[in-house]
């Protein structure tokens, strides 16, 4: 009787760990095809199965807090939130012991992130440059500027969304400005009669544009021709001045070549648009090239 116990509890034994086993494999396959198939929910269970057969099971458990940390990482690139998924990408890369296939996607996402955050920087700085042309009232460099943007193909990939959505808001706004006649608001110490002269058959018709042209890009030239009323070309007197002397010409020269040397295209901005920056450089207590370097790079 006694042998005949111990054979039955040693068979229930040796029939309940197989059976574990069994669970726990199945559990682990299931896991990896589901990694596979890129069905990460499903992973992250069969893991959690597998963890149950086999408490503190270190291949069960690597894989799933590699699993859980490549889902972070895939949540928050859905949010733009380019950091964290750089983070959990990383973690899922480094996890030990690691699924192959993961790590693998893992290092080829952190690769592909990196293309998207230098993208990204890039956007924001054309960005910032234009906002700056758009607060000096140089509505139209300030859409020439943003049109680095708008004519980039990867623009309207998700990752760039926001910025992309601020650069249209911002386009809209410069538009607006120009379609009324300058920064879009009633200023007492800019208007048509004291900046600009018509012919007489202009005059009749209340039409108004900049008496000259001189220093513009060619777009610039014809976006001037085409302006009513107040301008970004018909500027007060204090949008020439600096401290109370007329910025001259040598002085514009002087700031072109200082953006030439930064590698901005001087080409790009107007005499006014650098008279702007003159001033704003000036205001800030700051040398233009500190001020280039901040605002147009």
């Amino acid at each position: 009787m006694t042998v005949l116990v111990i054979a039955v509890i040693g068979g229930v034994a040796f029939t309940s760990h197989h059976m574990t086993q069994k669970a726990y494999t199945a559990a682990m396959t299931t896991g990896k095809t589901a990694i596979q198939k890129k069905n990460y929910s499903v992973a992250e269970s069969a893991f959690q199965e597998a963890l149950r057969h086999r408490t503190n099971d270190k291949l069960a458990q690597g894989y799933l807090t590699q699993t859980q940390h490549f889902v972070a990482a895939e949540s928050a690139m859905s949010d733009n939130d380019f950091s964290t998924a750089k983070s959990e990408y990383t973690k899922a890369q480094n996890e030990e012991p690691n699924n192959a296939t993961l790590m693998k996607r893992a290092k080829a996402a952190l690769k592909q992130l990196k293309t998207i955050q230098l993208k990204a920087d890039m956007f924001k700085q054309i960005y910032d440059q234009a906002l700056t042309q758009n607060k000096g009232q140089s509505y139209t460099a300030s859409n020439a500027t943003l049109d680095r943007i708008f004519k980039d193909s990867d623009a309207k990939k998700s990752y760039y969304t926001d910025i992309y959505n601020q650069a249209v808001d911002l386009r809209k706004a410069n538009n607006d400005a120009i379609k009324n006649g300058g920064d879009g608001t009633a200023s007492s110490d800019v208007t048509s009669s004291s900046t600009s002269t018509t012919t007489d058959s202009s005059s009749s018709t209340g039409t108004s544009s900049s008496s000259s042209v001189a220093g513009l890009t060619d777009s610039e030239k014809q976006a001037a021709k085409n302006y009513t009323g107040s301008n970004e070309y018909t500027v007060s007197k204090s949008q020439t001045e600096l401290n109370g002397k007329t910025i001259t010409a040598s002085q514009i020269a002087s700031a072109r070549k200082t953006l030439s040397s930064i590698g901005v295209a001087s080409g790009s901005f107007s005499d006014q648009d650098v008279r702007n920056g003159l001033i704003a450089a000036n205001k800030a207590g700051i040398s233009f090239k500190s001020y280039a370097e901040k605002n147009y790079k």
